[in-house]
């Protein structure tokens, strides 16, 4: 929660890492049927969320 608020400040990359590491949690593999693009918007990873974060977080997702 300190991370997604911006209370304990990260970077880029570790935004990245552990959104993925939440959609792994609470979705289990990514599934290209289950999953579709859309299927983050109602996680949120860091303030000021973008676009740009959200699909590195899907592109991890599908690595883990």
């Amino acid at each position: 929660q300190d991370i997604a608020s911006g209370r304990l400040p990260c970077s880029f990359v570790t935004h990245a890492l552990l959104g993925s590491y939440t959609l792994q949690a609470e979705l289990g593999d990514h599934d290209p049927e289950e999953h579709r693009l859309d299927y983050i918007s109602d996680f949120q990873f860091a303030p000021n969320q973008t676009k740009e974060l959200e699909e590195k977080v899907v592109e991890l997702h599908k690595s883990h």
